[in-house]
């Protein structure tokens, strides 16, 4: 049972801003496995910095999916992120990918994350986690992306 995170992170100090979030992730949930960091162009709102993305595979825990995200985004807001342009720059962002196979669609959240098939910052992480192996039997994973992640 795995719950399977994305960090991102391109303003401030994007690798420290990574390695803080996993902390803090790390005391609120088990951790199983981590990613190795990536870096990609942004996508959506282009005109921005490079982006520095992991993957973090979690036990799932007592909390609901809603309340996970509600934890999330206060724990986003406490490592410094500021709201102000939508899928801009940003200290960090923390988004539930996976909550195992499960579909979770609410005003709060909706997973699987709705874009993680298009995004290459997510699955590239991704298949170095064991969770991967569970993904690729009910998934098509796309090989190739218009913008690309790659291992920093």
């Amino acid at each position: 049972m795995s719950l399977i995170i994305a960090t991102g992170s391109n303003q401030g100090h994007p690798l420290e801003n990574l390695k803080e979030a996993k902390h803090v992730l790390s005391n609120q949930f088990s951790l199983i496995a981590e990613s190795r960091v990536y870096r990609s162009a942004a996508v959506d709102y282009e005109a921005q910095p490079d982006f520095f993305n992991q993957v973090l595979q979690f036990q799932i825990p007592t909390l609901s999916p809603d309340e996970v995200m509600v934890w999330l985004l206060a724990a986003e807001k406490s490592l410094g992120r500021i709201r102000n342009v939508s899928r801009g720059p940003r200290t960090i962002d923390m988004d539930i990918v996976f909550w195992n196979l499960e579909t979770h669609h609410t005003k709060f959240v909706d997973i699987p994350h709705p874009r993680w098939l298009e995004r290459s910052f997510v699955i590239r992480p991704l298949q170095e986690l064991p969770f991967f192996k569970t993904i690729e039997k009910c998934f098509t994973i796309p090989m190739s992306f218009e913008i690309e992640a790659f291992p920093v």
